[in-house]
């Protein structure tokens, strides 16, 4: 089985989505803090996944690791991106509360997110400038890179 990373990049190539040669390979680690505590009986499962804009659609690219039961997670995932010079990459990051008995989508509930442009981050892997989470609800949570 490929991994998701490859596949993108292989369509990438395939539909000529970038017109310039990749340069480098961006390494993105992501942590969360503050995720919200929805369910009464027990704390997230959060899951980071990371998608890309193409032609007006988003592509998931990769996805951390599940970390049970924790609403600051710090994960080891590196979600490793290719940079292409004057091409604006815009990247969305989804944190999903993956249920226990499963780790796919269709049952998970969806805790937050952001969006950014590869651009916006830069080399100490931070965001410039800071960069608010869309939410489904107006509780406080941050998003780190």
């Amino acid at each position: 089985m490929k991994k998701m990373s490859n596949i993108y990049e292989s369509a990438a190539n395939t539909l000529g989505i970038f017109n310039s040669p990749c340069l480098t390979k961006v390494e993105l680690r992501v942590a969360c803090k503050g995720i919200s505590d929805r369910d009464a009986l027990s704390k997230p499962d959060p899951c980071v996944i990371l998608k890309m804009q193409s032609h007006g659609q988003w592509f998931e690219v990769d996805r951390t690791e599940v970390i049970r039961t924790c609403i600051n997670p710090v994960y080891s995932k590196l979600f490793t991106v290719d940079f292409y010079f004057e091409e604006v990459q815009r990247l969305r990051f989804e944190v999903h509360d993956i249920s226990s008995n499963h780790n796919g989508l269709k049952e998970a509930d969806f805790l937050g997110g952001m969006e950014c442009t590869l651009g916006q981050v830069d080399r100490r892997c931070l965001l410039s400038p800071p960069l608010q989470a869309f939410l489904p609800s107006s509780d406080p949570c941050s998003l780190f890179l």
